[in-house]
């Protein structure tokens, strides 16, 4: 048992490192790119640097490290629900799925979060840190001839996410409804 247990955690490491080498070489790629782009547009270094930057169609590396940083969470978080499916554990809090998006004057954060009540959803922004904590009910449902299982995971949850530009905090609006958190962040 022990031994299965350890072939199965080394196995997640070494994917996990795979990952991290793949979208390191995304990135490599990315600014490779990049870099020859600003060669061909005869830019100079410091002018060509900012310029391409500041345009919001051009690559984002905050964005690849966001994506590459989501994706290993739900890899993670999937492999131990699957572990965990069965035992007594399995009511430990998932981490909700979270979507950010970059729009032009403002940022929207959307949350999954089924199960939770509106009042144990508290939503806070201290400059650009955006946290977000919420608190769910453990529901467990059997049903008798259909064989129905339905199973909402219980506990608290906390997460913080630093906003790549300023915001304005006053303007901040939350919405929640069918299960989804929506925070809209006016940009300042």
């Amino acid at each position: 048992m022990k031994n299965s247990i350890t072939i199965i955690i080394g196995a997640l490491l070494i994917f996990a490192f795979g990952m991290q080498v793949f979208m390191l070489y995304r990135i490599d790629r990315k600014l490779d790119q990049r870099f020859a782009q600003e060669k061909i547009l005869n830019l100079s270094t410091h002018q060509g640097s900012d310029a391409w930057i500041q345009n919001p169609d051009n690559w984002n590396p905050y964005d690849e490290l966001l994506q590459m940083r989501n994706q290993m969470e739900r890899i993670i978080n999937e492999s131990i629900s699957r572990f965990k499916k069965n035992s007594t554990a399995a009511s430990v809090a998932r981490i909700p799925v979270f979507d950010i998006s970059n729009e032009k004057d403002r940022y929207v954060v959307k949350a999954d979060v089924p199960g939770a009540k509106e009042s144990s959803l508290n939503v806070a922004l201290n400059g650009r840190q955006l946290t977000i904590s919420i608190k769910t009910e453990s529901v467990n449902e059997q049903g008798g001839n259909n064989n129905n299982h339905r199973e909402q995971f219980s506990g608290e949850f906390q997460r913080s996410i630093t906003l790549p530009g300023d915001v304005d905090k006053d303007a901040m609006k939350t919405e929640y409804s069918d299960g989804v958190l929506t925070i809209i962040i006016p940009k300042a």
